[in-house]
């Protein structure tokens, strides 16, 4: 097509728009040639970049899983304690600015679960083990268990999308900061 870096760098420009339309619109029902009038390519550019419609797929919740955990390790290398920093990273992630990175995370770990060998293949799993040493480094060792709180974390969240009943969330969140501090 072009020089490399100027492919590259439309490559980079392209995954952006396609990690933010996916924000939005999800990938479940994605198809090609609406999804390139999206983000102002063409199909046969897409497939250019990208290989497939699996390989795009793979990209796009490659780098939703990129950006949660530098959220995730960023909380954890806070200095705070660890009430504090679990209270840090709740507050981005029931932020409801976040609302379509976290719909967008639960529909592609939720295809990892029906379809284990596709675009969506570990998904889930990759998920919860990039996770777990940042959310133990969070909890600075204490008798919190990391498990715990990132399943605590996610059910929290997943019945806050589901039913947008934030002040009873936040009062279960509540509960679940009392558990952590250590006794």
């Amino acid at each position: 097509m072009g020089a490399p870096e100027v492919e590259s760098a439309r490559r980079a420009e392209l995954l952006e728009l396609l990690v933010e339309y996916s924000k939005t619109h999800g990938l479940s029902s994605m198809s090609l040639r609406p999804l390139a009038a999206a983000v102002g390519s063409s199909p046969r550019v897409l497939l250019y970049f990208f290989g497939s419609k699996d390989g795009l797929i793979r990209e796009v919740h490659g780098r939703l899983r990129r950006e949660q955990l530098e959220l995730v390790a960023r909380s954890a290398h806070s200095g705070r304690g660890p009430v504090e920093s679990v209270r840090v990273l709740w507050k981005w992630l029931a932020n409801p600015a976040n609302a379509d990175v976290e719909r967008l995370f639960f529909e592609c770990y939720a295809r990892s679960l029906r379809d284990p060998t596709g675009p969506w293949a570990r998904f889930g799993e990759a998920g919860v083990r990039e996770w777990l040493p940042h959310i133990a480094r969070l909890l600075h060792g204490g008798s919190a268990s990391p498990t715990l709180v990132l399943a605590a974390l996610r059910g929290l969240l997943l019945d806050l999308l589901a039913t947008g009943d934030r002040d009873r969330v936040q009062r279960a969140f509540g509960e679940l900061l009392l558990s952590i501090v250590d006794r």
